[in-house]
């Protein structure tokens, strides 16, 4: 067992170190930027530094990395080193189309399909979608613990409720991984070796003289919105539905060992429940009823930025303020001409589901942007419009379709 762990733990450091590594913790370092950009721009500060949002999504995956590697190897599911070559490149090659595609499970997907049916290239289908889904079970995990933290307060324009709150939420973790390339019977080690169970590996069958442990990261995200449900409510429920959808994807996998129909079922129902949870998951948020309205009397409170008076007396996304110093508020003008009288003692009247409650500040200097609260309201021109990820592909031939409308245009003008 000890020649195991180290065994393990070595090819570990190795992917940690990769090139692949780092330059997914590069691609993992721009979102959050991108991200913190967006926050700022909405909530007027930030809630933690881009350095520990990136040390927050390595060190969860790091150990999601770790327990998937332990699962790969023990359960014994090799992949052929001629399928990674291909199938991380050809979904690179997807993202430019959409960003979204950059998930192995429409890659994965389309080449068993190609495989299964014209022999080429030459995969072991089960192998590829028990890995496919031990990487999502491994992605619901991650959003149930860790997604809720990257969240952006925005405002959007809705059908019947007209601006609405909501949470943009864009977490992303580099997950270095550790795979079984060659299947055996006896796992080597750099001592010796130890003896797997007989049913080992559980996927490619055969057993042979060796077995090597390889070294790759992946990417795994989640972007979503908040807008019937709080981020944190919003992201157990999401990952609730991937897990199921790993968990059926497992099952089509050991079975399909047996049954050859379930290898074209699964390398189908792939990428189709993949796309159908997300288009699903899109739709229930924007047609759904939010819960950051705004409400008949009052202000709603969307969010609260940290180490301000707002922060400091106590208030929270969802709460609604009824009055400041004894006079109604119903507007951010109407709060901000309370807050040009220079007072220097604040009360607030609120409601927190549902039940009244009081906040007191002292010593305010006259600064309502100290206050630090972003409310959601009746009336604007400022939205934030949740538009799909298009790939360099797509957004080319949107920009010639673009340019070759205004060439018309003109034509019809000189004419």
């Amino acid at each position: 067992m000890s020649g195991f762990i180290k065994m393990l733990f070595t090819a570990f450091a190795q992917s940690i170190t990769s090139f692949l590594y780092l330059l997914i913790l590069l691609m993992v370092y721009a979102e959050i930027k991108k991200n913190a950009r967006l926050e700022e721009s909405w909530l007027g500060s930030l809630r933690d530094t881009s350095g520990n949002r990136l040390m927050d999504s390595m060190l969860f995956g790091m150990i999601a990395g770790l327990i998937s590697s332990t699962l790969i190897i023990l359960i014994g599911i090799p992949i052929n080193l001629n399928t990674l070559v291909i199938l991380l490149p050809f979904s690179l090659l997807l993202t430019l189309l959409n960003k979204r595609y950059l998930c192995l499970s429409y890659a994965g997907g389309v080449l068993s399909l190609v495989s299964l049916i014209f022999g080429w290239p030459d995969m072991d289908v089960p192998s590829l979608l028990a890995l496919i889904g031990i990487l999502h079970l491994t992605e619901s995990l991650l959003i149930m613990l860790d997604g809720q933290k990257e969240t952006v307060p925005v405002v959007m324009e809705h059908k019947r409720f007209k601006p609405i709150g909501a949470f943009a939420i864009g977490k992303f973790w580099p997950v270095p991984l550790v795979i079984l390339t060659i299947p055996s019977g006896i796992l080597q080690t750099a001592g010796g070796g130890m003896q797997m169970p007989d049913w080992w590996p559980l996927f490619g069958g055969q057993g042979g003289s060796g077995l090597m442990l390889f070294p790759i990261a992946v990417l795994l995200e989640y972007n979503d919105l908040a807008v019937t449900a709080r981020p944190e409510q919003r992201a157990r429920k999401t990952g609730l539905w991937m897990g199921m959808y790993s968990l059926l994807i497992l099952v089509i996998a050991v079975l399909s060992v047996h049954y050859v129909w379930l290898m074209f079922a699964g390398a189908v129902l792939m990428p189709l429940l993949h796309e159908f949870l997300l288009y699903w998951s899109r739709k229930s948020q924007l047609n759904g009823n939010p819960i950051f309205g705004a409400p008949w009397r009052g202000l709603r409170i969307l969010d609260v930025a940290p180490d301000t008076i707002g922060s400091q007396m106590g208030l929270k996304p969802g709460d609604i303020l009824l009055s400041l110093n004894g006079k109604g508020v119903n507007s951010e003008e109407m709060l901000r001409e309370i807050l040009q009288t220079a007072p220097m003692y604040l009360w607030i009247d609120y409601k927190r589901d549902g039940k009244p409650g009081t906040a007191e500040y002292h010593s305010y200097h006259c600064d309502e942007d100290r206050m630090g609260i972003l409310f959601v309201p009746r009336k604007t021109s400022r939205f934030f419009r949740a538009e799909e990820q298009k790939g360099p592909l797509l957004r080319l031939w949107k920009w010639i379709q673009r340019m070759q409308r205004q060439r018309k245009n003109c034509d019809h003008l000189k004419a």
